[in-house]
């Protein structure tokens, strides 16, 4: 992938105090491009797609915005939470912006945990960006796909 001027926009609008406090990169110090084709492998080498990993977490999302701040089940093992909290973020490619809140979901066998956003949801969807190692809504498509059984889904 080409390092672009509007790469460069975003770039610096994922850095920490731009948009969030911690920004979307966390202590990664591979460049933007590096992370986005990286993910890309690993997600096609799954047999899936940034849209059908997406629509997985968005249904988490929603079966947890359910329990209104209670644990709820989505799926054998997987219990969810979502914190909701005021305002929106925008996305920083400049296509939109979403509601804020984070969702935890663990697995209670293995303790394995997942944190994302609904700005997530929209940056794996549309940009294919599961943010830098470390930071805090890192979402590994690997354990993502692991942890939702994709074949399935969540129940």
């Amino acid at each position: 992938m080409k390092h672009t001027p509007e790469m460069q926009r975003v770039i610096d609008r994922m850095r920490p105090g731009v948009l969030t406090l911690h920004g979307f990169l966390g202590a990664d110090r591979r460049e933007l491009e590096e992370i986005l084709d990286v993910d890309d492998s690993t997600v096609a080498g799954l047999g899936v797609t940034h849209a059908e990993l997406a629509r997985l977490l968005q249904d988490v999302l929603e079966q947890a915005a359910a329990g209104l701040g209670t644990k709820v089940s989505v799926a054998d093992r997987l219990r969810a939470d979502y914190r909701e909290v005021m305002g929106r973020i925008p996305c920083p490619w400049g296509d939109g912006s979403f509601q804020k809140g984070e969702v935890t979901l663990v697995d209670d066998e293995t303790g394995e945990t997942l944190r994302f956003s609904p700005l997530s949801i929209h940056m794996i969807a549309a940009h294919g960006f599961y943010d830098g190692r470390g930071s805090r809504f890192r979402v590994e498509p690997a354990a993502l796909h692991r942890m939702l059984h994709t074949d399935r889904g969540p129940e």
